[in-house]
């Protein structure tokens, strides 16, 4: 029987917003986002984190770096774990999406998603939760972080928990962490989207049993 296994979902920092008239966009992190990787970074350390996986754009990949690095690990890059829009043209945080480009938040609303460059929600689901498959058939070590976008979560979580629709999930705080583990009676969520790693302070880290407690 294989030990439990707990795999962290970490959604991308903070992007900057990007357009280009000819190809798809790959936004890298603005400085809070950089930020956010480095508070994540400290507050992991603490953790015996076995392997890193980061998807193929470059806001995940900068999101792992500062984690990777610390612990000496080079990250797999998992190009199926890219969020939905992975050929758009443009990206933006979603409260500026309507504000500053109209027409492709229309195409949005209308799901033309095949004019801004998304896959259509039957494909996305489809690559992402064959990627989620692997990563469970192939556990990479005890304790696994994924560094990928707030969609790619939300699919994972909406299979986890067998709910419909993965949108339910969307709101997903930037460099959160989510937590799953994986025993022999399938997967259970440990907690979702926490944000502790941008205001507290982490020498060692106790465990979710406690484990850690100071005997005397």
């Amino acid at each position: 029987m294989l030990p439990p296994m707990e795999i962290l979902l970490v959604r991308h920092g903070e992007p900057v917003t990007a357009f280009s008239e000819t190809e798809p966009v790959d936004p890298e992190l603005t400085a809070r986002g950089h930020w956010q990787a480095e508070c994540l970074s400290a507050w992991l350390a603490h953790e015996p984190i076995d392997y890193v996986v980061a998807s193929s754009k470059r806001r995940a990949m900068e999101t792992a770096a500062p984690l990777a690095s610390r612990l000496g690990l080079e990250p797999e890059i998992i190009s199926d774990l890219v969020e939905i829009d992975r050929n758009a043209k443009i990206y933006a945080p979603p409260p500026l999406v309507k504000e500053r480009f109209p027409e492709y938040y229309e195409s949005m609303q209308k799901g033309e998603f095949e004019k801004i460059g998304w896959d259509s929600f039957d494909v996305f689901r489809a690559r992402v939760r064959g990627a989620w498959q692997e990563l469970l058939d192939r556990p990479r070590g005890e304790r696994v972080v994924v560094a990928c976008h707030g969609g790619t979560i939300g699919v994972i979580l909406s299979q986890v928990l067998d709910i419909q629709s993965h949108t339910l999930l969307d709101a997903t705080p930037f460099a959160s962490i989510t937590r799953l583990v994986v025993e022999e009676g399938g997967v259970k969520v440990r907690s979702l989207h926490e944000v502790a790693h941008f205001d507290g302070v982490r020498e060692r880290a106790v465990g979710p049993e406690g484990e850690g407690f100071p005997s005397a």
